[in-house]
């Protein structure tokens, strides 16, 4: 500081002495003002920068003393020097005691004044070069503790990225991190998706669950997607009165000031780190910007190494479960039990809060709960049953799916159907956030939707989707095979069995026929005249095929076929059915429409399949009823050409609806003397002929069975 800028203020009340006084000291190239009253001289020094005040001590209002206090109360370190025309010893000790500079009498001696003003204003430019320095020391010592807290800081992020548990553990804790050093309040890590198409929150401070949730920002858009579509950090010092972000992040943020930085590794962006609402109010800074830039670089190498680790962990996790899911399906006879050893084994993976077993109705078009596990409010319809022609009936939104011919196309819409229904609560009572369905085809045709979800608001990603359709589809054809094992065991046993009873069947069989025989010999006459007779040789017959049947039942391609009409077949087995039509007072009509009705067939098999369907309609029909067959031509589902098909509708009691899947089970029966075996016997002759079936049934409405058979031509 030079002379020409260090301030002096004189005060006395004699004029001609504030003037000499201010007259010398401006000559000597100070800056010096004169006050000749004490108050104004106190206001001033309140008010102005002062290096030095020279003042009188016995002065009218206040006294120099007064002044002395008052400068010491406003700066301490400005000196004061007392001059007095009454000077004592007490007087003296007292201004020196109350921090006076110097003590000079009047009359005042030029040279010993400016003397006393220069060692005054050399202590005054130590003090001010002292509280510099201090200021400068203190302002280094808060740049160097903010540059250890930084170091600080990136050495706890690396042994994060040791020490973190799985990913979403090592985001969270470079999000706290990061927040701590930048002082922010909010912050978040957004990753992209598997497409790098979207944006979202993966770890967060100071945002509330839902926006996290519900989060989906896209590549190019606000802040966040613009990093992450150009690679470059932004820093904005006010996001309101910026012309390209104005407005955009204040929903989420609710700050003026936003840092944004990539998560970049090999030259590829993997997602972004935010940082808002500083903790003093002000806006970031460029430092602000540096550490966050480093720390987006650490977490972007901790991402890359944590997904190659959790790949690498799902895939074994995956050899794992299918490796135990094979050893365990041995031990498991339901379906039930099959499903809880699925989810079971997915929790390992990934949470799963409830999952449902839905069996696929192909003739029904609908889907039936089968297992369910982690809810009790499954409301769907009585039973659980999903009818997805009833869905389209009521303006469910089924998009572009035709339930008529339902491809590999349809399946995926369907699923994305069945989540969307059941996260907006079509499906559960109570509330859902997550669902997956996954399709499980048999053959390349839908078999069952296995389906999961969350109640806490996890979002399952690609992979944990991915994985769960491997794992879910090897199991249930592991599953598959483990039943068609058990079956054929079954069925070997049986064979066995048949074995024996068919050999003992054919004695008494080969006595009645051999009896019939010797009847017709004594008595042809009678023979000729009895329509009974004629009908207990071909019933005879018949049951020698029947037990033929039973030989075969577990080679279903042992048949010899004919070139027969169709018609005839059906008639035949009305005929035979009859007595009991009439018994139960049923009605019976048949009509068919003009084509060729031949079809090339086992006679006899085809016989016992239109003889299973009349019988279980008469049993249907205790009380009386319709019975009515119609012959037409029909494409099938999934079929390109048209069949010939034969519809009987009964107006019996139908089927429950929980039952409807499961009639063509072998050994499944409702009736308390059934075997079980009567539907099996008609899907499997149907399936060895090339043809299908189709049944639909409403309990207490009815039932309909259609049979389709592949013609030798349609006209």
């Amino acid at each position: 500081m030079t002379q020409a800028t260090e301030r002096i203020f004189i005060v006395d009340d004699e004029k001609r002495m504030c003037d000499s006084l201010t007259a010398l000291l401006s000559g000597d190239g100070y800056s010096v003002r004169g006050f000749q009253k004490s108050a104004e001289a106190i206001e001033a020094i309140r008010t102005e920068r002062v290096d030095l005040v020279v003042t009188d001590i016995k002065m009218p209002e206040f006294t120099g003393l007064d002044i002395l206090n008052a400068v010491k109360q406003i700066d301490d370190g400005i000196p004061v020097i007392l001059m007095t025309g009454y000077a004592s010893l007490d007087s003296a000790i007292d201004a020196i005691a109350r921090g006076a500079y110097d003590y000079l009498m009047k009359p005042v001696e030029f040279a010993n004044l400016e003397m006393a003003v220069r060692r005054a204003l050399d202590k005054r430019r130590g003090e001010l070069a002292r509280l510099r320095l201090l200021e400068e020391l203190k302002l280094s010592n808060l740049i160097l503790q903010r540059r250890i807290n930084e170091l600080n800081a990136l050495y706890e992020a690396g042994k994060s990225i040791g020490s973190a548990a799985n990913l979403s553990e090592l985001l969270r804790q470079i999000v706290a991190l990061a927040a701590t050093v930048t002082e922010a309040q909010v912050g978040s890590i957004m990753l992209l998706d598997e497409r790098r198409e979207f944006l979202t929150i993966e770890a967060a401070i100071g945002l509330n669950d839902e926006i996290i949730r519900s989060t989906r920002l896209p590549v190019g858009e606000s802040i966040a997607g613009h990093v992450a579509k150009t690679g470059e950090p932004v820093m904005i010092d006010d996001v309101e009165h910026n012309t390209l972000f104005k407005r955009i992040n204040k929903e989420r943020y609710g700050a003026a000031s936003l840092l944004c930085s990539p998560l970049t590794i090999k030259n590829s962006v993997l997602g972004v780190i935010n940082m808002a609402n500083k903790l003093d109010g002000k806006a970031f800074t460029a430092d602000d910007l540096r550490l966050l830039t480093t720390f987006a670089s650490q977490a972007a190498v901790a991402v890359d190494d944590a997904y190659q680790f959790e790949k690498s962990r799902r895939r074994l996790v995956e050899f794992e479960i299918l490796h135990e899911v094979s050893r365990e399906l041995a031990n498991i006879q339901t379906l039930h039990s099959f499903h809880a050893m699925l989810v079971g084994k997915l929790k390992r993976i990934f949470p799963i809060d409830f999952s449902v077993w839905f069996n696929w109705s192909e003739g029904n078009k609908t889907l039936l709960a089968e297992a369910v596990v982690g809810r009790t409010d499954l409301p769907l319809t009585e039973s659980g049953r999903i009818d997805l022609h009833r869905a389209q009936r009521d303006r469910v939104t089924l998009p572009g799916i035709d339930m008529a011919q339902l491809n590999l196309d349809d399946v995926r819409a369907l699923s994305a159907v069945i989540e969307e229904k059941m996260v907006a609560r079509k499906f559960f009572a109570g509330a859902v956030h997550s669902v997956v369905a996954v399709p499980v085809l048999r053959s390349g045709e839908l078999a069952y939707f296995f389906c999961f979800g969350s109640d806490s608001g996890y979002r399952y990603s690609n992979d944990d989707i991915s994985l769960a359709r491997l794992v879910i589809s090897q199991a249930a054809l592991l599953f598959e095979r483990e039943k068609a094992l058990l079956n054929g065991t079954r069925l070997l046993t049986m064979g066995n069995m048949i074995s024996e009873i068919s050999h003992d069947l054919r004695k008494p069989l080969t006595s009645i026929k051999g009896g019939l025989q010797i009847v017709r010999e004594r008595w042809p006459e009678m023979v000729e005249r009895s329509e009974f007779f004629k009908s207990a040789e071909e019933e005879i017959s018949r049951m020698n095929d029947l037990v033929r049947e039973l030989v075969d039942f577990s080679n279903p391609n042992k048949y010899e076929t004919t070139q027969v009409d169709l018609r005839q077949i059906v008639l035949r087995a009305s005929e035979l059915t009859a007595p009991d039509m009439r018994k139960h007072k049923i009605k019976f009509s048949s009509s068919f429409a003009e084509a060729n009705w031949e079809v090339i067939v086992n006679k006899n098999q085809i016989l016992e399949l239109f003889l299973n369907l009349f019988i279980n309609a008469v049993d249907a029909m205790p009380d009386g009823g319709e019975l009515t067959v119609t012959g037409l031509i029909e494409r099938p589902e999934h079929k390109r050409v048209d069949f010939l098909a034969v519809r009987i509708a009964d107006t019996g009691t139908g089927i429950k609806k929980e039952n409807l899947s499961r009639i063509f089970e072998r050994y499944y029966t409702t009736k308390e003397t059934g075997t079980g075996l009567g539907l099996s016997v008609v899907d499997r002759i149907i399936t060895a002929h090339g043809g299908t079936l189709k049944v639909a049934s409403e309990e207490g409405r009815g039932t309909i069975f259609t049979v389709y058979l592949p013609p030798i031509s349609i006209h």
